[in-house]
């Protein structure tokens, strides 16, 4: 199968060519759809795939009839429910995270990983292990040259939350331990009080060469956010949660304490 995210690449890079050959700004072509200019600009620069019904949009408003609904089609044929995420990933320099439920995806042990997703009762064995080895190829980027920065914050509760294994819950702690030049880890203690970011998991993620873009973690898929107003309020959620939680050298401890319980 074809890499979903060279088809991305493409359905932006096409609908750019087709808005110029208009003569048409980006904010000319926002006003057209119901997206925002933001919403544009990021499917043209293949940040993000795009949203369904913007190829209809794109095939009627350049008279291109099912060219571009096809290639959004192309597109959007990806088996990971969280696509752009992973995308965007591998393209950041910068990651900030932050999980009151489990440890972070890009931090995540292989067992740690495995147990999660058996908990979505709904999967075969086959798609877990699928989804196993897509979170393990995702952490890659935490090793490559030069590795993008994460910032992790955890909350206390994920450290004494079991997934079912003692030995894979200490394997997890243990790995989150050991210190990496490239990766910041911040625990949440139960003390800290109510903060912004309280309604879920959120991700921010800074490139070299685009705007930032934020990710919202549901619970049945996830939530690009790429509007600089809603991403800025991301970032001072985040900030608001590292001035609340523990230094990382205290965090370090705390994670070590629970190992040893655990």
């Amino acid at each position: 199968m074809t890499n979903p995210s060279g088809f991305v690449s493409y359905f932006g890079t096409e609908l750019r060519r087709h808005r110029e050959r208009m003569g048409w700004p980006r904010e000319q072509l926002a006003e057209r759809v119901p997206w925002s200019v933001w919403t544009v600009a990021s499917v043209e620069q293949g940040r993000r795939k795009p949203p369904p019904g913007l190829g209809e949009h794109a095939d009627a408003l350049f008279n291109l009839p099912g060219v571009m609904t096809e290639l959004s089609k192309k597109a959007q044929d990806d088996s990971s429910p969280f696509g752009d995420r992973i995308e965007l990933e591998q393209r950041a320099d910068t990651i900030y995270e932050y999980d009151m439920r489990l440890v972070p995806g890009l931090l995540q042990t292989e067992e740690y990983a495995r147990l999660v997703h058996r908990a979505r009762r709904h999967l075969s064995p086959e798609e877990v292990e699928e989804l196993v080895q897509l979170r393990m190829r995702r952490q890659r980027i935490l090793d490559q040259e030069p590795p993008p920065l994460l910032h992790a914050i955890i909350d206390e509760a994920v450290l004494c939350r079991r997934i079912g294994d003692p030995a894979a819950l200490r394997e997890q702690l243990q790995r989150l331990a050991v210190p990496r030049r490239n990766i910041t880890i911040q625990i949440l203690p139960f003390s800290a009080c109510l903060h912004e970011a309280i309604g879920g998991p959120i991700s921010v993620m800074r490139f070299p060469d685009a705007p930032d873009v934020a990710y919202s973690d549901g619970w049945s898929r996830g939530q690009l956010i790429d509007t600089p107003g809603e991403v800025l309020r991301a970032h001072r959620a985040f900030q608001q949660l590292a001035a609340l939680a523990l230094p990382p050298d205290m965090s370090a401890e705390m994670i070590e304490a629970y190992a040893e319980e655990a």
